[in-house]
C-alpha cells in the first residue's frame, strides 16, 4: 500500500516536503482566485480598449509645449465627448480615447512607413500652388485604376509602395514635375495623400497658368466629426501632428470578442488533447491532462484579475495584445506544469515502488530551480521593455509578466498537487467533513 507523503518518515532526503503542505497552496490559490472575482464584480470589472468596447483613438502630437492634459479633456467636453480618456505618452504627445466618431466610411487611407523618412516629411505640406491637373490612365479608352505611389528617399525616379488607389479618367491636382531617365513624374494628391505617378499612367495635362494656391485639404473626403475636432483643437492649442487614428464599430468589437473567446479555447481543447496523448504511457494519464487544464485556468482568472485591479487603479486597458499576452502567458503556464510532470514520469519509472506523493514532491524539488531560473531570466527583459517601451505594447507586456509569474507558481501549488490530492481522495474528504460540519453545526 502507498504511504502518504503527510507521514515524516516519508520525507525526501533533502528534508523538504512540499506536497503534505498542499492544503495550504489551495487555500492561498482559493483567496487569490477569490479576489480576482471579487474585483471583476466591482466595476468596471474591466476598462476596455475600443477592440473591445468600440470607440475611437488617436495619438496625438502638438507643436506647443503648453498643452496639458487638463485643456485638452475640457476641450472634448465642450465638443461633447465627455467620456474622453486622455493619457500623456510622451513629449508633447497625447493618447484621446472617445465613443466612436460620426466618420464617413471611405474617409481612411493607408499610411505606408518608411524608416528612410525624416519626421518633417511625414507632415503633407499646408499650402501648395497646383501648377495643373491632369487625367489618370494612359487615354481616353483605359479601364482599371492607376497606382499612386510614394517616392523612395524622397526621389521621385524611384517609385515603390502604393499610397492611393484611383480610377482611370480621374482628374488630379498636379503640384511639381520631375524629369527621369524613363520619362517625367507627376506629384499629385489622391484621397487625401501625396504620391507620384508616372507619365505612361496619365494623360491630358493642362497648366495651370493662374497659380492659384490652394489647400490639400479641398481634395480630401470630409473626415466628419474628425474634421471638427481637428479644426477645433487647432484652432485652440495650435498646430499638431495626428500620429495614430483608428476606429472600431460595435459590430467589428463584438467580432474581437468572439474570436478573442473562441482562440482561448481552441487552444485549452489542443493543449489537454496533447497532455493526454503525452503521457499515455503513465496509469490514468487523463489526470494529468485535467490537472494542468485546471492549472491553465487557475492562471486566467488571476491575471484577469490583475488586470481588473490595474485598471481600477492606472487604467490599464484589456485589448487584442493583452489576449496575445494571456495566450502566451497559457503557454508557459503549460509548459511549466509539463515539465513537473514530465519528471514525475521519470521518477514512476524509475521508482515504481514509491508513492505517487513520494514521487511528485522529488519532482517538485528537482524541477524547482530550473523553473525558477526560467522564470527570472523572461522577468527581466520583460521588466525593462515595461519600463521602456511604449504603450502600445504595455497589455501584452503585463499579461506576460503575471502570468509568468502565476504560472511558475502553479506548476508547484497547483498542477502537481491536483494529481496527488486527486490520487489519494482529498476532495472526497473535504467534502464529507464539510458536510459532517453542517450537520453539527445544525
Amino acid at each position: 500500500m502507498d504511504r502518504d507523503i503527510s507521514n515524516p518518515m516519508s520525507k525526501s532526503s533533502t528534508g523538504i516536503d512540499l506536497v503534505r503542505s498542499r492544503k495550504w497552496w489551495f487555500l492561498i490559490s482559493g483567496l487569490l482566485i477569490s479576489t480576482s472575482v471579487i474585483l471583476l464584480l466591482i466595476p468596471p470589472g474591466l476598462v476596455r480598449g475600443i477592440e473591445f468596447s468600440s470607440g475611437t483613438s488617436m495619438l496625438l502630437k502638438f507643436d506647443s509645449p503648453q498643452v496639458q492634459q487638463s485643456q485638452l479633456r475640457q476641450a472634448f467636453s465642450e465638443l461633447g465627448h465627455t467620456e474622453a480618456r486622455i493619457q500623456g505618452t510622451g513629449e508633447r504627445e497625447f493618447l484621446i480615447k472617445t465613443d466612436q466618431l460620426e466618420i464617413p466610411e471611405g474617409s481612411f487611407s493607408e499610411v505606408v512607413p518608411d524608416s528612410s523618412y525624416q519626421s518633417s516629411s511625414l507632415t503633407e505640406p499646408a499650402q501648395r500652388s497646383p501648377e495643373g491637373t491632369l487625367l489618370a490612365g494612359e487615354s481616353a479608352d483605359s479601364e482599371g485604376t492607376i497606382f499612386v505611389r510614394a517616392a523612395l528617399n524622397e526621389d521621385p525616379c524611384d517609385l515603390y509602395a502604393v499610397r492611393a488607389e484611383v480610377p482611370v479618367l480621374t482628374e488630379l491636382r498636379v503640384f511639381s514635375k520631375v524629369n527621369c531617365a524613363d520619362g517625367q513624374r507627376f506629384e499629385v494628391i489622391a484621397n487625401g495623400v501625396m504620391g507620384w505617378i508616372s507619365e505612361y499612367s496619365m494623360h491630358d495635362f493642362v497648366a495651370d497658368p493662374t497659380g492659384v494656391v490652394v489647400s490639400d485639404e479641398e481634395n480630401i473626403t470630409d473626415l466628419g466629426e474628425r474634421t471638427v475636432i481637428d479644426n477645433y483643437l487647432q484652432k485652440q492649442f495650435g498646430p499638431f501632428v495626428t500620429l495614430e487614428f483608428s476606429t472600431v464599430s460595435p459590430v467589428v468589437s463584438s467580432a474581437a470578442v468572439r474570436n478573442a473567446t473562441l482562440a482561448i479555447a481552441v487552444a485549452t481543447l489542443f493543449i489537454m488533447a496533447y497532455v493526454r496523448f503525452a503521457f499515455s504511457t503513465v496509469p490514468k494519464p487523463s489526470r494529468y491532462a485535467v490537472c494542468a487544464i485546471i492549472a491553465l485556468i487557475h492562471d486566467t482568472v488571476i491575471v484577469i484579475g490583475a488586470f481588473s485591479l490595474f485598471g481600477k487603479l492606472f487604467g490599464a486597458e484589456i485589448n487584442l495584445m493583452f489576449v496575445t499576452g494571456i495566450l502566451t502567458a497559457i503557454g508557459f503556464s503549460v509548459h511549466d506544469s509539463i515539465v513537473v510532470f514530465d519528471r514525475i514520469r521519470e521518477n514512476i519509472t524509475a521508482s515504481p515502488q514509491s508513492s505517487l506523493s513520494e514521487n511528485v514532491n522529488s519532482a517538485l524539488l528537482q524541477t524547482m530551480a530550473r523553473s525558477l531560473n526560467t522564470s527570472l531570466t523572461l522577468l527581466l527583459p520583460i521588466g525593462a521593455l515595461l519600463l521602456l517601451g511604449g504603450d502600445t505594447i504595455q497589455s501584452f507586456l503585463l499579461a506576460i509578466l503575471v502570468g509568468v509569474v502565476v504560472g511558475t507558481y502553479s506548476s508547484v501549488a497547483i498542477a502537481a498537487q491536483l494529481l496527488v490530492a486527486w490520487e489519494q481522495g482529498d476532495l472526497s474528504r473535504w467534502l464529507s467533513r464539510a458536510t459532517w460540519f453542517n450537520k453539527a453545526r445544525a
